[in-house]
């Protein structure tokens, strides 16, 4: 086998590298963007990632992490994000002045919601549901 040490670990572990993306505008999500992990490094304003819909994207995952201390907000069609005992939020923000950065938002479709994951960057950070 040749390649590099990485394509070697890779082969080992049956892992692959993911995708970064940094965002410093509103983007809109798609399914060809599967797997992606997108910041917000180097935005100097807010971000906004919209989701496409949920039966358009089963299986799906994305991931959103903070890096800029800018607000962030994952927005998904009405009604189709399940968030902290909320089954039909419509979008999660990171925009608590100082609570911002080090928190990342994981989602996966089902094929009728968007199932989050929050990973807060301290115990007191408060994102909004909404």
């Amino acid at each position: 086998m040749s390649g590099t040490a990485v394509d070697r670990y890779n082969r080992t572990f049956n892992t692959a590298r993911r995708k970064v993306v940094a965002k410093t505008a509103d983007y809109t999500v798609t399914p060809n963007d599967a797997g992606t992990l997108f910041t917000n490094r180097g935005a100097s304003g807010a971000v906004v990632f919209t989701l496409p819909a949920a039966a358009a994207a089963t299986g799906i995952e994305f991931e959103f992490a903070v890096v800029a201390n800018q607000n962030v907000t994952i927005a998904a069609p009405a009604d189709t994000l399940v968030a902290f005992n909320d089954a039909t939020a419509t979008s999660i923000a990171f925009s608590t002045t100082s609570e911002k950065v080090g928190s990342n938002v994981r989602v996966v479709s089902d094929g009728t919601s968007w199932i989050s994951s929050v990973h807060l960057a301290a115990e007191t950070a408060t994102p909004t549901i909404a």
